[in-house]
């Protein structure tokens, strides 16, 4: 439940909107769907006259009120990284998806507090302690702000001189081994990216992390001014030793590196934000991307990764990018993130190559100067002129940074690979830090069907590829696999492996694929397909140059100069 209180005085009408987005997740969640019972009084108690104004936004007569108070119930029942979520010991909400704004008010400062159960605590990045009151400078601050409330285990550490908190729940995924563990890496994590930016952005930081028992298929985070909030999977969050899953310690450098790229670097096109819809950028290449590709220089510079895990993990980039099936730029990716294609998802693609793409930027910076600039001062650059003069920056201003620190050839790349659609120069430009790249292609089968666990654990049809065999025997979406030839398809097993094991080689022979449908069971027939994949690899040179090896020691270790 909901109440909230604005200033009427000298007004007739107060135009209230929930936004119908959050930043960071750029996709339209339009809030106001999940409120009902609302009403509006005024400080005596008296009702007053209101209507929906839009979509997003309630129209409230103040009948002179000097106050008008609001109040809702709002349905927060959703595992997501931008919805809220309640249950009988544990909350967990975002500010957009709660709190109103005055249309023209967005400066206006804020307070917050809390009526809770005996017992509950309450975890915040506002200023503000116990049940309140939290203060917010603007509704910006306020509506950024992930909040946990409930029972959860609570944990800190402090790194230059600045407290990181770390909200787990439930409170028993937080075990002594993975306190250790999560101590350890958010505090390296922490220092090299501090160390990089010049100290923390911050008065404190909190890690929020929401560990799903439940069957979901996705984990990731999202980033805010002070804050992370991860949802992982329990199975992708830590084993019963407490070591951390493959994704945990990525995903975790991705989001704190958002304290800088993305919350304060920002696109000219997100400043300030605007709630009402959606907000349009080329370069979230850039936001997203880039800091996938700085995630992983913090955790080679860390050591958390060894340099053949960073070259592990680029290849895999490489994999995904060279997946696709068209070309696509990354701008178009960036401008499409908002529909969640179909055929080619390049809202999610944009990662990858884009994190590609900032470790060939770096690498021709590192070249063209003789390892005396580099892609981090760039960034730094980015921050000091437009982030501290308030202001955001556009592609022009990128590309002239590019240029100022040494990429002489910075307009001819951005119109063949970034705004373009050629593929990345992957061997030229890599083979300048004694990096080697391999590619061997080969034909496997080709099911061309993405299907994701649904209700009573049974793998649902969600996307089926153009011309492929699922697609040809007349598998629909919606359908739930049961058997594709004579192997089961469990969401815990690994049968696309096995089925590109035992069908390699066999293309057009005869190929059953069992679903129900309606209830019913069908069996569909088609042939085996294939298609031609590449694999990569890369290596550092054996017989490196002494640049080579200065490059290459620059990009993994951040130094310059010699």
């Amino acid at each position: 439940h909901v109440k909230a209180e604005f200033p009427a005085r000298g007004r007739d009408t107060l135009y209230l909107s929930l936004p119908a987005w959050s930043p960071g997740a750029y996709e339209i969640q339009n809030y106001a769907r999940y409120v009902r019972h609302f009403g509006a009084k005024s400080p005596a108690g008296q009702a007053l006259f209101w209507d929906r104004f839009d979509k997003d936004t309630w129209r409230v007569t103040t009948g002179r009120s000097d106050r008008v108070s609001v109040e809702f119930d709002y349905l927060a029942d959703t595992v997501d990284l931008s919805l809220a979520r309640i249950n009988g010991e544990f909350g967990q909400f975002l500010g957009t998806n709660l709190f109103l704004y005055e249309e023209g008010q967005l400066q206006r400062p804020a307070q917050l507090r809390f009526n809770l159960p005996a017992g509950w605590q309450v975890t915040t990045a506002l200023a503000g302690s116990g049940t309140g009151p939290y203060n917010a400078s603007d509704y910006h601050e306020l509506v950024d702000a992930e909040t946990f409330v409930g029972k959860y285990s609570l944990d800190s550490v402090q790194v230059d001189g600045k407290w990181i908190r770390i909200a787990v729940w439930p409170a028993d995924a937080y075990t002594p081994a993975v306190a250790r563990n999560m101590r350890s890496d958010v505090e390296r994590i922490a220092k090299t990216e501090n160390g990089l930016m010049g100290g923390p952005p911050y008065d404190h930081y909190t890690v929020f992390f929401n560990v799903i028992r439940e069957p979901i298929n996705f984990g990731g985070g999202l980033e805010h001014s002070a804050a992370q909030f991860d949802i992982m999977p329990q199975g992708a969050f830590a084993d019963a030793a407490g070591n951390f899953g493959d994704f945990m310690v990525p995903l975790m450098s991705h989001e704190y590196f958002h304290l800088w790229n993305v919350k304060r670097i920002r696109p000219a096109e997100m400043w300030p934000y605007d709630y009402h819809g959606e907000q349009y950028t080329p370069l979230l290449w850039w936001s997203e991307g880039v800091t996938d590709y700085y995630a992983d220089l913090t955790n080679v510079r860390s050591g958390l990764w060894t340099p053949e895990q960073f070259l592990s993990n680029a290849v895999k980039d490489m994999q995904e990018v060279e997946s696709a099936p068209e070309p696509w730029s990354e701008e178009d990716g960036s401008a499409a993130t908002w529909i969640n294609e179909v055929f080619v998802n390049s809202s999610q693609l944009y990662y990858p190559k884009g994190a590609l793409t900032g470790m060939l930027l770096d690498v021709s910076i590192r070249d063209a100067t003789d390892n005396k600039s580099s892609l981090d001062d760039v960034m730094r650059a980015l921050y000091a002129r437009f982030y501290q003069k308030h202001k955001g920056f556009g592609t022009a201003d990128l590309l002239g940074l590019l240029r100022e620190f040494g990429m002489s050839d910075v307009d001819g790349f951005y119109q063949r690979y970034i705004n373009g659609r050629e593929p990345l120069p992957y061997e030229s430009v890599f083979a300048k830090a004694g990096i080697a790249v391999t590619r061997k292609t080969s034909s496997v089968p080709f099911l061309g069907v993405n299907a994701q666990p649904g209700e009573q654990g049974k793998l649902v049809v969600r996307d089926i590829v153009p011309g492929s065999a699922a697609e040809a025997a007349g598998l629909a979406l919606g359908d739930e696999l049961l058997k594709v030839g004579d192997l089961e398809t469990r969401p815990d097993g690994d049968w696309a492996a096995k089925f590109r094991q035992q069908y390699r080689g066999q293309a057009g022979a005869p190929l059953t694929i069992t679903a129900q449908r309606g209830g019913q069971t069908v069996t569909l027939t088609t042939q085996v397909r294939e298609r031609s994949t590449t694999a990569f690899t890369l290596t550092q040179a054996t017989a490196a140059t002494p640049k080579q090896t200065k490059l290459w020691r620059g990009l993994t270790t951040g130094s310059t100069g010699g």
